[in-house]
């Protein structure tokens, strides 16, 4: 029953981190005074732990069930980590650690369910 919370708790940090981005990148001043650059790798970075949320999602699919589409969808979650990590990192403000966390925290419930049997 513990470890149920504790996957709960988990999930719900997650997500609850990546709107807590979401609303930080919304009201932050700080991104709008960086180059174009840094701010359109950040806005990629954005959409790659997005994809990270899909991909979390997706587990919960038939694809969780099926072996061989579980094979093709593990192969995504060490990729899409480190593409989001680099990506964040070039954002600037509460934003970029709101991101960071929430992109750890659903690549270890990812990682969770690729040793799961």
């Amino acid at each position: 029953m513990t470890e149920k919370i504790i996957f709960v708790a988990i999930i719900v940090a997650g997500l609850a981190g990546f709107i807590g981005a979401l609303r930080a990148w919304f009201k932050s001043e700080k991104s709008k005074g960086l180059p174009a650059w840094r701010r359109l790798l950040f806005s990629l970075g954005f959409f790659a732990v997005a994809g990270q949320v899909v991909l979390f999602a997706l587990s919960w699919t038939h694809i969780g069930r099926d072996r061989a589409l579980f094979a093709a969808w593990a192969r995504f979650v060490y990729p899409s980590f480190l593409v989001a990590v680099v990506l964040v990192l070039t954002g600037k403000g509460p934003a970029r650690w709101w991101l960071l966390a929430s992109s750890f925290l659903l690549f270890v419930l990812c990682f969770f369910i690729m040793l799961s049997p």
